[in-house]
């Protein structure tokens, strides 16, 4: 059990709506500086975690105005959760024609790692997609990496699976803890090395997440759950509902659709874009929900068995995210919003290792 008299400072940077805040809530650290430029995800923020983020853009912060803000001393014992913007790291990205080299996005990574050196927080914990230690995304990390290890901390990263944590998502990003030397053992090191590769035992599914409520409520498209405004399905145009309806249960693709009902980008290619249209299968993670996870053909974002993409309460709940959390009342910023969070679920547990390492 944590014990909330020893909770631990936490400063949440690229903070959103707060999920990483909410987890890390729950292992027992204390949410008191938060950044984030968007003024929708403020507003969040501030109803689910409970202070006013800093609404500004990173790149015009200082560490000495986030200590101040949060009564802090640089070298203090508190910590700092980033996870910058991952859009010029993904493997869309190059489908974007977005040049990972020039993205101004990708600046973040290295503004991010100097903060942490203006701060000199006892201990940092950095989320990305799994890019950045692959191809172009690679010279970011490694400049990270030298950073913080020239600032004197020692890191543990790796490419971990969100559902191996104990979320009912396929997500694979990666995740990198840096302790401060003067502050741990190699022992200590070793034991969140072990934690970052290790696994659960059975994995969460769709249907754990979800499918009570398709018991209590089984949506068509346009149709909405009286009781929960964000349990509300797209209403999908003639030709996309015969499409999904085409789409066997359970898991099947849009492959399996005859090809006169393709779309005229899948007939070009033989590879590719699998995904589009496909069902999530019940008693299987889901695949990893994005900022477009409401609309079937950008994914397999179509419900097991519905003819329906999946809801907003369907993705934050695949997130991890409770519900009584507060969302926005637009579906396509909730679907944003939803899509770029860190799951609630993994941000705990990686918090419970971290509070049980520095406590």
């Amino acid at each position: 059990m944590i014990n909330r008299s020893d909770d631990i400072p936490l400063i949440d940077v690229f903070a959103g709506m707060g999920c990483a805040s909410m987890g890390f809530k729950e292992a027992g650290f204390k949410p008191i500086v938060a950044l984030e430029i968007d003024p929708v995800r403020c507003k969040l923020y501030h109803t689910n975690i409970g202070i006013d983020p800093m609404q500004v853009d990173i790149m015009d912060v200082h560490g000495k105005d986030m200590l101040r803000k949060g009564g802090l001393r640089k070298g203090g014992r508190f910590c700092v959760v980033g996870c910058p913007p991952c859009q010029s790291f993904s493997s869309l990205a190059g489908t974007r024609g977005t040049n990972k080299m020039f993205d101004v996005r990708s600046e973040y990574v290295n503004k991010f790692a100097n903060l942490i050196v203006e701060m000199m927080p006892l201990a940092v914990v950095f989320e990305n997609v799994q890019g950045m230690i692959s191809g172009a995304g690679r010279v970011f990390f490694n400049k990270y990496m030298i950073t913080l290890d020239n600032a004197g901390y020692t890191t543990c990263y790796n490419v971990v699976n969100a559902a191996d944590f104990g979320v009912p998502q396929n997500r694979k990003r990666v995740i990198a803890i840096s302790v401060r030397k003067n502050a741990v053992k190699s022992k200590t090191m070793n034991k969140i090395n072990y934690f970052l590769h290790s696994k659960v035992g059975k994995k969460s599914t769709v249907r754990d997440a979800i499918g009570d409520l398709d018991s209590q409520n089984p949506l068509k498209s346009g149709e909405s759950d009286p009781n929960d405004p964000h349990h509300k399905a797209r209403l999908h145009s003639p030709i996309v509902l015969k499409r999904i309806r085409n789409i066997p249960k359970d898991g099947g693709s849009r492959k399996d659709l005859p090809k006169h009902m393709w779309l005229k980008c899948h007939e070009k290619i033989d590879k590719g874009a699998e995904s589009s249209y496909g069902r999530m299968k019940w008693d299987e993670p889901s695949p990893t929900i994005t900022c477009r996870s409401t609309t079937p053909s950008c994914g397999r974002f179509t419900h097991p068995i519905r003819d329906r993409g999946i809801t907003v309460r369907e993705a934050a709940r695949l997130q991890t995210i409770p519900d009584k959390a507060k969302l926005d009342t637009h579906m396509q910023k909730n679907a944003s919003i939803i899509g770029d969070a860190v799951p609630v679920l993994l941000a705990q547990r990686i918090a419970e290792k971290l509070h049980d390492i520095i406590s």
